[in-house]
């Protein structure tokens, strides 16, 4: 959470799956999220690292990120988001056994939910959980980007 006299700094960056805006402070980044247009960028040293991993990662290059992350909304989300990158690229994990990873196991739905505010598009690779089934599921992205980022990694690995 940003501090009352901490400054804001942002970046826009155009890649394969939309427009990601960056958000950070001197000491930590805030979030990476899908947004529609590109905006002005008023980037620092965190914004530049993220925006360069990012490249590396839609290059085939990045495969994980090393990023200074805002803690999770809750022990239990900050647990899901750990445990969620923890999947190695290319592969998939069911809500369940993230559950399970946790230490939660029957609670699915509550990963599906804490992953549905995750604010760390990518960075936290939260389209790499699915459903028990397999199907892919939800995203808050838009499920066609999640399809879109899973079959890129599948095609890369």
């Amino acid at each position: 959470m940003k501090a009352n006299n901490e400054t804001m700094y942002y970046a826009f960056v155009e890649t394969p799956a939309g427009v990601i805006k960056i958000e950070a402070t001197d000491r930590t980044i805030l979030s990476l999220t899908f947004v529609e247009d590109m905006g002005a960028s008023h980037p620092n040293v965190l914004c530049e690292k993220a925006a360069a991993a990012l490249h590396d990662y839609f290059s085939g290059k990045g495969r994980a990120f090393d990023l200074p992350l805002e803690k999770g909304a809750s022990p239990f989300a900050e647990k899901v988001y750990e445990a969620t990158k923890n999947i190695p690229f290319g592969e998939v994990l069911s809500y369940g056994e993230i559950a399970r990873a946790v230490g939660s196991p029957g609670a699915a739905r509550a990963v599906g939910r804490a992953l549905s505010k995750n604010p760390y598009i990518i960075v936290v690779p939260c389209h790499r959980v699915v459903y028990a089934s397999g199907e892919a599921g939800h995203y808050a992205g838009g499920d066609e980007k999640k399809r879109a980022l899973l079959a890129f990694e599948i095609g890369v690995s």
